[in-house]
């Protein structure tokens, strides 16, 4: 089973380094691996790492300034020391500085992947708790993103991950899902959401100004430049720059940015003043950008230093569990107080569910405004609905129309079977009922098929 985490193992013995990585491996986690702490600090700055084990007697940097280093680099990272002399002094001192645990050479490999599966276990409850905490204080859903299907928590759950560590972050998604409200999240729940957030739309800006648009331009750069501009980089500073559709970005303006993105320091138009990077790079796309670099509309290599950490959005279509809270949302955002709307009859939001929604949450959203002014209330009814929406064909089993309470059951138990990968006694589990209940259900809806479909 391949799993998320990213393992890093230091060891200047060639023979540890190979038997960790190999055993860790075969347990499906990631491993890079470093013969030395300056080795593993460089690995540290080009790849998200989530577990760093370390020996601490090396050549030159020792493991303890290692734990120190990665500890002040805010990067995220958990440590746990591997030392061949179980003192009580050093063991402490790495705990001190803020390393998870220790191991004494020579272990078990069992005990290696004992120590490591726990600590695992450990970030993944860290993270549950936190997303348990936003969601019980969060009224409007989790950093104002509205849905909890097992696709959006799934999302949460990854935001919470990568929210402290400073790498790029590539989001990519349909037009319409909320990439920016995204990169929003993760700028509002990392250590500097007291910064600036500053959002650029690549595709909106001018060809001819994009370059002084993002890195600024000094007096006399260029015909009316008539005084000094500080670019969108530098008013970014510490905090975070989006740069929203990326895939938009002309080529020469994208090798500038992958020179930025490589030497950490950018320079205004018409100065030799070099700037250091000091912001968080999120980019977005609804582009395909590897489609993108087959086509040579897309640099490679800007293309892999973005994709460090990518968040993946799901269509509206795909996570239909969640489009009647979001029309609720959106009704309590939109509606008048004064003639206040009860909410959407059983038949409109039965075709709400139906609908496939090509415009995401955007086009949901303004379905709402549309309905909202044309109803005459107290319902929203079928008939206040665009006329798209209106048209889409309700799920049927049994050659009947199901109701709106029996299509929200139906893509439940979907929903269930395609995050167990069709095992129907685990996604009866998630889902809280018997395996007899599921089979049972199964067959009123008649999606046997599909779930033998996920399973396969």
């Amino acid at each position: 089973m391949e799993r998320d985490e990213a393992i890093l193992i230091v060891d200047d013995e060639e023979a540890i380094r190979e038997l960790c990585v190999s055993a860790l491996e075969d347990e499906g986690f990631h491993v890079e691996s470093a013969a030395s702490a300056q080795a593993a600090l460089a690995l540290l700055e080009s790849k998200h790492i989530d577990i760093v084990l370390t020996d601490l007697r090396m050549a030159g940097m020792d493991g303890i300034e290692l734990v120190r280093r990665i500890r002040e680099s805010d990067r995220g990272a958990d440590v746990v020391v591997m030392t061949g002399n179980a003192t009580v002094s050093t063991a402490v001192e790495a705990m001190k500085l803020g390393a998870y645990d220790y191991i004494t050479k020579p272990f078990a490999l069992d005990d290696l992947i004992g120590l490591v599966g726990r600590l695992v276990e450990r970030r993944a409850l860290l993270v549950e708790n936190q997303l348990l905490r936003e969601q019980v204080k969060g009224k409007d859903g989790f950093a104002g993103i509205v849905g909890n299907s097992p696709k959006m928590r799934e999302l949460y759950r990854f935001l919470l991950k990568i929210a402290p560590k400073r790498f790029p972050v590539l989001i990519v998604g349909e037009s319409g899902t909320g990439k920016e409200m995204v990169a929003r999240a993760i700028h509002s729940y990392g250590p500097w959401k007291s910064r600036p957030f500053v959002p650029v739309d690549c595709a909106a800006l001018t060809p001819s100004l994009i370059e002084s648009e993002l890195f600024g331009h000094v007096r006399g750069s260029f015909t009316g430049a008539t005084q000094d501009r500080q670019g969108l980089f530098r008013t970014a500073d510490d905090g975070t720059i989006f740069l929203d559709e990326i895939g938009e970005l002309p080529l020469e303006l994208q090798v500038k940015l992958l020179r930025v993105l490589q030497e950490s320091e950018f320079r205004a138009v018409g100065s030799d003043v070099r700037i250091p990077l000091r912001a968080r790079v999120i980019a977005a796309t609804n582009r395909d950008l590897e489609a993108a670099i087959k086509n040579r509309t897309f640099r490679g290599d800007l293309f892999y230093r973005l994709n460090v950490l990518t968040a993946k959005l799901s269509p509206l279509r795909a996570r239909k569990d969640d489009i009647a809270p979001l029309a609720q949302h959106f009704l309590a955002r939109h509606g008048d107080n004064s003639t206040p709307i009860a909410g959407f009859s059983p038949q409109a939001m039965q075709r709400l569910m139906a609908y496939d929604w090509p415009g995401n949450v955007r086009e949901l959203e303004n379905c709402v405004r549309h309905s909202l002014a044309v109803t005459s209330g107290p319902w929203i009814e079928l008939k206040d609905l665009p006329r798209e929406v209106r048209s889409a064909e309700p799920a049927t089993a049994g050659g009947r129309s199901l109701t709106y309470l029996e299509d929200v059951e139906r893509r439940a138990i979907l929903d269930a079977l395609d995050s167990t990968s069709g095992q129907r006694l685990s996604a009866a589990k998630l889902l809280g009922i018997g395996k007899t209940t599921l089979y049972s259900k199964l067959k009123q809806y008649g999606i046997e098929e599909a779930a033998e479909k996920t399973a396969g």
